[in-house]
């Protein structure tokens, strides 16, 4: 009982700290790897396509992990979930450098997304509990330390590493913090005993099989889908409907099973069910904007991945001290104000996207990114709080595995939906816009004469005339490339506004009376 009551004396921002640590590796191991993709990919002599599923195999694993975090809580508690969890990531790190060849190094991924898995919802679940309900605002601004500014700042420490080091140091430097990460969460985390249930004996294995074999599925299909034309291939229509038929099993059968491996009904709390959407939405605007910013910028602009990437640095910046501010504006303006405000503000810097050409400076892609990230956690962190503000402790870990679980899925479809989008809706505009470019049209002729006589100078009449078409062909498919992403940016733009009457379904709880 002393020890029990020494462990809760402990300040919440420290059990923070011992908690935020390893959400922030295991989420930066997930974006860090990006920009080391070639690099592998060079080392062990594999195609661009082979080296993704180290990426992809990690999410996938890790993802797998979030529908059984609620069942390993109450069989061994959060403490010493969040140890072995810690443990099984830095033995991953540890088999990522030693491994001889690429499919091992994809197993150590392998090994290495299963330790990750369950860290953030431990993550969320424990700064929820240690935190008093009247400021869960801080609690969710401390959280969005680790879930918003860790994969925004990983590319950038990854490349870093990459280009100074060598692409080994991504996976060396996990695991000197994943050892102060056990310490810490060992000294300043209050151990849980689980509950003496019955059903802890007893796993779900029916019900876990069903979104194993769905989450693989949908990984599969939305990694291959683009390269093999979607449902143009059997094999792909085949996995869709596997993975539908999957999650529609997995739903129906948690919802009737005694023992479900986990509990599907926290949905019924109409702030969690409302509250996960609108995160998800988000996510959704945050990582299909951390996806197209840089594209454009490369594909564009002309800019190096390393100065593109240096880029979108103050977006990371930005939004960590934004999460810190907001967390305490929390506790003075009203939630749901909050929350408007921050959509606006996405919608609005998104918007300003539409803005920029291809002759766009440097600083007028900054500007806008900082603005989203200044919308993204004014809105992230009471949404976030209000989704758990309604819900009983105990569905905490359940509640933060479903919710990081909703927010996996639809954040892996946008990001692939988002790519898709740029490649197929820029083909539109191609089509389109050849129309101009025919001899009926005096525009295109004066542009065409003016191309000819240049190239004149250089080479004969013949190709000189081949030289001017050839490159106001490759001037309308680079504008019909930025009218693709004038039209993805100005979707999600759209999409914060339209998300915002969603927001005045949740329930705002009072707790002025009950925090005395």
């Amino acid at each position: 009982m002393e020890e029990e009551k020494t462990q809760k004396e402990h300040n919440p921002y420290i059990v923070a700290l011992a908690v935020l640590i390893p959400a922030f590796l295991a989420l930066a191991a997930s974006s860090a790897t990006n920009v080391s993709q070639p690099h592998i990919a060079g080392f062990y002599g594999a195609t661009q396509y082979e080296a993704n599923t180290v990426i992809t195999c990690y999410i996938i694993s890790g993802g797998l992990m979030l529908p059984v975090t609620g069942y390993l809580v109450r069989l061994i508690g959060k403490k010493l979930l969040m140890f072995y969890s810690i443990w099984v990531f830095c033995i991953g790190c540890l088999l990522c450098l030693l491994a001889p060849n690429l499919q091992a190094l994809i197993a150590a991924r392998i090994v290495q997304g299963i330790g990750s898995g369950a860290i953030l919802p431990l993550c969320q679940a424990i700064l929820l509990e240690v935190f008093p309900p009247n400021r869960r605002g801080v609690a969710m601004s401390l959280f969005g330390v680790a879930a918003m500014f860790s994969p925004l700042a990983g590319p950038f420490m990854g490349g870093y590493l990459t280009d100074n080091l060598s692409w080994q140091w991504v996976f060396i430097i996990n695991i000197p913090l994943c050892m102060l990460a056990f310490l810490l969460v060992k000294i300043f985390v209050r151990s849980d005993k689980p509950e003496k249930l019955k059903y802890k004996k007893k796993f779900d294995i029916v019900g876990y099989l069903a979104i194993v074999i769905a989450m693989a599925c949908m990984q599969i299909v939305l990694d291959r889908g683009q390269q093999y034309n979607w449902f143009d291939t059997a094999w792909i229509c085949w996995l869709t409907g596997i993975c539908i038929f999957s999650f529609v099993f997995f739903y129906v059968w948690e919802l009737e099973y005694k023992y479900p491996v986990i509990d599907i009904r926290v949905f019924k709390d109409r702030n969690f069910l409302f509250g996960t959407i609108i995160s998800s939405f988000i996510n959704v605007m945050l990582y299909s904007t951390l996806l197209l910013v840089p594209m454009f910028v490369q594909s564009l602009l002309g800019y190096s991945p390393s100065k593109s990437g240096l880029a979108m640095f103050p977006r990371a910046v930005i939004c960590l001290i934004g999460l810190l501010v907001v967390g305490e504006l929390s506790k003075y303006i009203k939630p749901k104000i909050l929350a408007v405000t921050g959509l606006l503000i996405m919608g609005g810097s998104i918007l300003m996207l539409t803005q920029l050409n291809t002759t766009a400076s440097i600083e007028s892609v900054i500007l806008p990114n900082i603005l989203l990230c200044i919308g993204v956690p004014t809105a992230f962190v009471p949404i976030t709080a209000m989704s758990f503000q309604t819900l009983h402790p105990t569905k905490n870990a359940d509640a933060a595995a479903l919710h990081a679980l909703f927010k996996n899925i639809v954040t892996a479809i946008a990001t692939s939906m988002s790519a898709t989008f740029i490649a197929r809706v820029s083909q539109v505009h191609q089509t389109y816009l050849v129309g101009n470019l025919a001899h009926h049209n005096p525009m295109f002729l004066v542009k065409l004469t003016a191309l000819q006589h240049k190239f004149l100078i250089h080479y004969s009449e013949y190709t000189a005339a081949r030289k001017a078409s050839g490159t106001l062909y490759r001037e309308l498919l680079q504008q019909a490339r930025l009218a693709s992403f004038y039209d993805a940016f100005a979707l999600l733009a759209l999409m914060c506004v339209v998300i915002i009457p969603v927001l005045f379904l949740l329930k705002a709880k009072k707790t002025k009376k009950t925090a005395a």
